[in-house]
């Protein structure tokens, strides 16, 4: 038995998120769950990557991801050059552990649908930094949020 009665302190609102519904953020994100929904421990947000585009190289000083591809697939690029790359098809689950340098792109010719899923809150504080289209967020993202871009190795990765 509970110690409280559910209905006093959540809607189904609350707790159900149906397709199409979430909080849309001023990235291809929309999150799901934010981190003080689930006790501090994690957000959950879904993302999109179109065909061609490319998600930066960077890495996550405080937390750990994991991906969940949901549709189409996503090459990924962990450790930078000298660390791992694979392909991850639909319904494939992906780790990217902190202070590890990843990134990940499209290279098909249809849209990737994908979960993410953040330890603590520094990458949702982050994708709310971006409100606006304030560039603030990206000039202070490592000292923010923890997050290190490796923009150097786009050109490697875009050849």
């Amino acid at each position: 038995m509970s110690e409280y009665n559910v209905n006093d302190r959540f809607d189904a609102q609350d707790l159900l998120k149906k397709p199409g519904e979430g909080e849309r953020t001023a990235t291809d994100m929309i999150i799901m769950a934010r981190s003080r929904d689930m006790g501090g421990d994690f957000s959950v947000m879904q993302g999109v990557i179109n065909p061609g585009h490319l998600l930066s190289p960077h890495s996550h000083k405080f937390c750990d991801q994991l991906v969940y591809v949901i549709s189409s697939e996503l090459v990924f690029e962990i450790g930078g050059a000298d660390g791992l790359r694979f392909t991850a098809p639909a319904g494939s689950y992906v780790q990217k552990p902190r202070g590890i340098v990843h990134a990940f792109w499209n290279s098909t010719d249809t849209p990737a649908h994908y979960i993410e899923l953040s330890g603590q809150e520094t990458f949702e504080g982050f994708v709310d930094s971006l409100k606006g289209g304030d560039r603030k967020g990206l000039a202070n993202a490592e000292r923010d949020w923890g997050m290190v871009f490796a923009l150097d190795e786009i050109p490697r990765l875009i050849k």
